[in-house]
Parts: structure tokens; C-alpha cells; sequence
């Protein structure tokens, strides 16, 4: 074997594993969006046990920001508004609002800034897909820039020394 055969070998490895990557992240956008829209399912109103409208209520709590408190979620705040959105909540539970309808009402409420993870929208879509660009734009970066290094490197070794 000589060392065009070893580069190619590389390089079309290199190209397989960007190409798995870029559909591995397609895969992920396309089951991101298919749970937005099964998400939309959820606003109907429904009766839930007690031990669902705690599970339920302890998750919202644990989903939504406290307004007072720094950097702290609605369960674990000890602020007097905490407790008092921890109360609508179970509130809400026993109406039988969902959880999404819950988010939805705090969200109309107080902002957008009240989720810990801010949802898919034109105001934050760079929050979601910068990262996924950057990262394929490091990926291009590799296959453009280090392949050509590589294969100076390979034609430095094979070169004849004086």
C-alpha cells in the first residue's frame, strides 16, 4: 500500500463521518419539530389524580424561572411570588389545564424569559441553531483546511531526501 491509497482511505473516511454527522443532525431538527407539533395536542383539558398533579406541578416548577430569585426555578425559590406561582399552578392542575397551557399562561404572563429553556421561535432561533452552525461550520473548516495539511505533510515525507 502506498501513501496516496492511506490518504484517500482517510479522506474519504473523513467525508463519510461529516456526511453521518449532517444527517444525524438533520434527524435530530426533524424530531424536534415533529415534537412541537405533538405538543399542541396537549392543550385540551383533562383530569389528572393527585399524583399526577403533583408530578405535573412539580415539573412546570421545575421548568419555570423565578421573577425575584437569581438563577433559581419556581420549586426550589422560597420568594413570596414563587409561592404564589407554585399555587396557580396546582390551580390550574385541578381546572385540568395541561401542562403546556400552564407554561403557555406564565409565558403570556411574565415573558418569555420565565422558561429556563426558551422554546423554538423567531425570537430565539439563534439560541437553538448557532450551535448546530457552528459545528458544522468547524466541520468544514476541518475538511477544508486540515485535509490540504495533510496531504502536504504526506508529499514532505515521500519527497526524496538530499
Amino acid at each position: 500500500m502506498n501513501w496516496h491509497n492511506g490518504t484517500m482511505n482517510g479522506a474519504l473516511r473523513f467525508k463519510q463521518l461529516t456526511q453521518n454527522v449532517l444527517s444525524i443532525v438533520l434527524i435530530l431538527l426533524l424530531l424536534l419539530f415533529c415534537v412541537t407539533a405533538t405538543a399542541q395536542d396537549t392543550l385540551a383539558p383533562t383530569h389528572y389524580t393527585h399524583e399526577q398533579k403533583r408530578d405535573i406541578g412539580f415539573q412546570i416548577a421545575r421548568e419555570l424561572r423565578c421573577p425575584m430569585a437569581v438563577n433559581q426555578n419556581l420549586f426550589d425559590s422560597q420568594s413570596k411570588i414563587a409561592s404564589e406561582l407554585k399555587g396557580q399552578i396546582f390551580l390550574m392542575l385541578d381546572e385540568g389545564q395541561s401542562k403546556v397551557a400552564i407554561i403557555d399562561f406564565m409565558v403570556l404572563r411574565y415573558g418569555e424569559k420565565i422558561r429556563y429553556m426558551p422554546a423554538l421561535s423567531s425570537h430565539t432561533f439563534i439560541l437553538w441553531f448557532i450551535p448546530i452552525i457552528l459545528v458544522l461550520l468547524a466541520i468544514i473548516g476541518l475538511f477544508f483546511f486540515v485535509q490540504p495539511t495533510l496531504k502536504a505533510q504526506k508529499l514532505t515525507q515521500d519527497s526524496p531526501h538530499d
